[in-house]
């Protein structure tokens, strides 16, 4: 049996560089039993990006709240298995979030229920999580939380724009991926906490537009003074692809890394890493590279890095939007990165009908991957008889064991799964159920590391909740 440890309070909005409206009050604390185109490089251009400072907003009252009857604080344990350190905070946000969009993910379409979520931490523990709540207009908006996981305060981006990723530059400035559905416009727009908008740059190619994101992902990293923005787009001529585009943080100045990827991006990743001083960009294509000749006899399609640098694994796919393989998420190791996925364990046959399931299924795939982008061979996590999703890993540095590990999660059975495993991939503990406990969201590569070893996520429900959820794997590192 596992603890959740939940911290329900209210977050007012801060229109950026504004006031705040409205105030913070913590609801309760409470202690619950609950069971258990052409290839480029990824490193991108150089630059500096500018420090920053300057104090927080306004605290929700102290985190941890009250002691309970036996005496404790509420906090989970820093030792001991994976539930027993796993704490979770609700936070009341101002209004609904947005749903997700029917998306193309194993050999067909599904709804993502919700729209996606971004976790990206702060230097000290903190983090800033962004969101889109659906009223109309849509608005994107980050609450700002401390390294307790308290909300400082919530900040509104942007009216009429879907947040379409985030990253922290330093403890109060972020940068943000923001995409305007009726105009078919992105930008990479910087914010501080306490001056509001620092600068906003349109991403543009002269033949592509991110016209929807029904088929494939977008994402926002930041590292090296730089910020890294890998998303779908749309050809001029009927095509789907993706591009990757560099921002330096310091003067807004655009540039491609390349203009038309994989196709036809089905879903993707990107990750920064400071210990090797690279990006690690990752797709899921469904015929190039990998297809020649005629589709319905010859189609493949396979997870890649580096746009076509290096393949992982064949998958089956039918160059036509039918795909059997979808990333999930990617941490960061101590020469390069792992990543997590689902695919068909089988062997990947040709052609637009080589996906049976009656003889496949999607099981969870982990891989590490080396500082040159090269992929090692993959492990595979699950084999069941249904199919899993949904995957997401971390690196995990607790204070008690210095074993190279990592916290992977992944949806099957209706419920939510934790395991760790060592740099191999091999097993040391679980797979724990979730069910009760903690969830995240479809395909939001959700889980990131702090500073301090802990492993943070976090999710709604359903499309329309006001619950932001924000979980916490203790490490029992300070920060």
């Amino acid at each position: 049996m596992g603890k959740r440890w939940s911290i329900m309070v209210f977050a007012g909005a801060v229109a950026c560089g504004g006031s705040p409206e409205g105030s913070d009050t913590d609801a309760w604390v409470g202690e619950t039993e609950e069971p258990g185109g052409s290839s480029a490089s990824a490193s991108g251009p150089g630059g500096s990006g500018p420090g920053s400072s300057g104090g927080s907003g306004q605290t929700s009252g102290d985190p941890t709240g009250p002691t309970t009857d036996d005496g404790s604080t509420g906090q989970p344990p820093v030792e001991g298995p994976l539930l027993e350190r796993l704490e979770v905070v609700d936070i009341e946000i101002p209004e609904g979030v947005k749903a997700g969009v029917s998306n193309w993910r194993i050999w067909g379409t599904s709804s993502l229920e919700v729209a996606p979520v971004f976790t990206s931490p702060r230097p000290g523990c903190g983090s800033f999580i962004g969101f889109t709540t659906g009223a109309n207009p849509i608005t994107a908006r980050v609450a700002v939380l401390d390294g307790a996981d308290g909300l400082e305060t919530t900040i509104d981006l942007a009216s009429g724009m879907e947040l379409r990723g985030l990253a922290a530059e330093s403890d109060t400035v972020f940068g943000a991926l923001l995409w305007d559905p009726s105009a078919q416009e992105i930008f990479v727009r910087r914010f501080d906490v306490d001056a509001g908008e620092l600068g906003s740059t349109p991403l543009s190619n002269p033949d592509n537009t991110p016209t929807d994101f029904g088929i494939g992902d977008s994402r926002l990293e930041y590292g090296a003074g730089q910020y890294g923005a890998y998303y779908h787009v749309h050809s001029d001529t009927g095509h789907e692809g993706d591009t990757l585009k560099w921002v330096d943080a310091a003067s807004g100045a655009e540039d491609t890394g390349w203009g038309w990827g994989c196709s036809h991006s089905m879903s993707n990743l990107l990750r920064y890493n400071p210990g090797v001083d690279g990006f690690m960009p990752a797709c899921v294509t469904d015929c190039f590279p990998g297809t020649s000749g005629d589709f319905s006899t010859n189609s493949i399609g396979g997870i890649y890095l580096n746009h076509s640098q290096a393949k992982v694994i064949d998958v089956d796919a039918g160059c036509n939007g039918s795909v059997a393989g979808e990333l999930g998420g990617a941490g960061l190791a101590p020469n390069g990165w792992v990543m997590a996925f689902n695919a068909h364990q089988a062997p990947a046959g040709l052609g637009q009908s080589s996906y049976d399931t009656a003889v496949k299924n999607q099981d969870i795939g982990f891989v590490a991957i080396d500082a040159s982008l090269q992929p090692g061979p993959v492990v595979w996590l699950t084999d069941t008889p249904g199919d899993e999703d949904d995957a997401a890993v971390s690196r995990w540095q607790p204070s008690d064991d210095a074993t190279e590990q990592y916290v992977v999660g992944w949806h099957g059975d209706g419920t939510h799964w934790l395991t760790r495993v060592d740099g191999a991939g091999s097993v040391l503990e679980g797979p724990v159920e979730l069910t009760g406990v903690a969830a995240w969201g479809k395909r939001d590569d959700p889980f990131r590391a702090h500073a301090n070893g802990d492993v943070a996520w976090s999710w709604f429900d359903a499309a329309g909740s006001t619950t932001l959820h924000v979980a916490r794997l203790r490490a029992g590192g300070g920060c």
